[in-house]
């Protein structure tokens, strides 16, 4: 499959799960935000057909997907999160 951005391919992932799976109403992912740029090999007289990529630590973060069915039931406090002994 061809994404044209990785919150694309997330949102592919999460829905796959759903339809797989009837019993799963949610799933959540991340994946960090990493950026490769096609190399220019021109100066060596080189054409770079898409096959030499640069990967840059900037821009740089963490993006994240959460798929949820239509009907799915309220979590309740599942996804809440703790800071201390409970």
């Amino acid at each position: 499959m061809h994404s044209l951005a990785l919150q694309q391919t997330l949102y592919e992932m999460g829905k796959a799960v759903l339809e797989a799976f009837d019993i799963v109403a949610e799933v959540r992912l991340s994946a960090p935000n990493k950026h490769h740029f096609v190399y220019d090999l021109a100066r060596f007289g080189i054409d770079n057909d898409n096959e030499v990529f640069h990967a840059d630590d900037r821009p740089y973060g963490l993006i994240q997907a959460t798929v949820t069915r239509d009907d799915a039931p309220d979590a309740g406090p599942a996804w809440h999160q703790y800071t201390g002994l409970v």
